[in-house]
């Protein structure tokens, strides 16, 4: 599962990217309400759960997350976000794709289309 945090800079942009749930074929998940920083990282750490993956902490999964936002507030592609989620965390291709929608969902939801 995962190895270690984001530890390489993502080196392809593009401006507008869109973290499209229904491109990587995976339903995007709906929150409710306002929620503190806790109840949000709860909720990534239990979704994550439900679709199998086991980060080494809560933590390193949180980080991770965040990377995820980070790399797509820079403009990179969602497929640039999901191969390098895939190099750095040893999650197969379905994995890191579900990972990066997991926690763009939960950290940064305008990336996330339900089309």
């Amino acid at each position: 599962m995962f190895t270690h945090p984001f530890t390489r800079r993502f080196s392809k942009s593009v401006a507008g990217t869109t973290l499209a749930a229904a491109t990587l074929g995976i339903t995007a998940l709906i929150t409710a309400g306002t929620a503190g920083a806790g109840s949000v990282d709860a909720a990534f750490i239990a979704q994550l759960g439900k679709d199998g993956i086991t980060p080494p902490s809560s933590a390193v999964a949180v980080k991770d997350a965040h990377s995820v936002c980070n790399a797509l507030d820079n403009g990179n592609t969602s497929q640039a976000v999901i191969n390098a989620v895939a190099e750095t965390t040893g999650l197969s291709a379905k994995g890191a794709k579900v990972f990066a929608v997991d926690a763009a969902q939960a950290y940064c939801p305008q990336y996330v289309t339900s089309s």
